[in-house]
């Protein structure tokens, strides 16, 4: 198992889930789905940019992201853009763990 899907199943165990933790959980949901469900996954991608301004600069400017016209977007880029987010929403709650808050 990877360090993704390690810290969400020790987030499952939580009894208190934190709006990050959940919106973790959430990407990750999406991310299992096969096949994906692009209308939904396109939703949690547009709902983490919004929650997470830092998150969608990172993963923007991130040198294998390219940005394609709506019509172009393909389950891969749906799945890449996921996984980007999960990566840098795992990153945020490590932090918020490590400075104890």
């Amino acid at each position: 198992m990877d360090i993704n899907g390690l810290i969400t199943e020790l987030l499952k165990q939580n009894r208190f889930i934190t709006p990050l933790e959940q919106d973790i959980l959430d990407t990750w949901n999406e991310l299992q789905k096969h096949p994906l469900d692009m209308s939904s996954a396109n939703q949690k991608i547009v709902s983490n940019n919004l929650k997470y301004p830092d998150i969608y600069t990172k993963v923007s400017v991130l040198p294998s992201t390219v940005q394609k016209p709506v019509q172009e977007i393909t389950e891969t880029d749906l799945r890449y853009i996921l996984d980007s987010q999960l990566a840098f929403l795992v990153q945020k709650e490590q932090e918020v763990r490590s400075h104890g808050q």
